[in-house]
Formats: C-alpha cells, sequence, structure tokens
C-alpha cells in the first residue's frame, strides 16, 4: 500500500511518514481538511472514458422519453411486487390444501 505526496504526487510506501523527494510529512485527512488542502480524487482515463461514453446517450432524450422510461420501471415493480405476492399466496394455499387433503390439519 502507498500514499501520494500533496506536495511532489510521489508515490511512497505506507511505513514512511515523509516524503523522499521534497521532505513534506503525511498528514491525515482530517488535518488536510483543516489545513485547506485539496483532496485529490484518483481515477484512471479509462474509467472517466467509460464513465462517459455510458453515460453519452442519455443527454440526448427527451424529457417524454425519460418519463416513459421511469414510468415503465415504476410499473414493473409494481407488478413484479404483485407478481411474488400472488405467487407466494397460491403456493400457500396449494401447501394448505395438500395438508388438508393428507389430514395433517
Amino acid at each position: 500500500m502507498t500514499w501520494h505526496c500533496m506536495k511532489c504526487d510521489t508515490s511512497i510506501g505506507v511505513q514512511f511518514d515523509a516524503c523522499g523527494q521534497c521532505g513534506s510529512h503525511r498528514a491525515g485527512v482530517a488535518e488536510k481538511i483543516e489545513r485547506g488542502t485539496p483532496l485529490r480524487i484518483r481515477y484512471s482515463t479509462r474509467s472517466l472514458l467509460l464513465a462517459m461514453t455510458a453515460l453519452a446517450p442519455t443527454f440526448l432524450l427527451s424529457p417524454q422519453v425519460w418519463e416513459q422510461i421511469l414510468m415503465a420501471l415504476a410499473i414493473g415493480a409494481i407488478a413484479a411486487a404483485v407478481g411474488i405476492f400472488i405467487t407466494r399466496t397460491l403456493i400457500d394455499g396449494i401447501y394448505r390444501g395438500l395438508d388438508r387433503w393428507a389430514g395433517r390439519r
């Protein structure tokens, strides 16, 4: 595991608290926020391009299409919940009928 120097961006091993290049000391996240040092978000160019490529077509959709998509998702979720309830009720009824038929209740 490594940490990156905030001054020179050198990768340094976790066991070291000071940078070998510039001599700056490692600070915790709370100390960085108190000092006003910006936190750096690490990302790869490949993941950024993949996210941009995946999200690009969504910006071309009109509000009416978005409304239809969200409505279809909502109706699908409601239909799934109703279907699960009906299936469970039917299975429960079948098992109760089998228990009565076999004389277990």
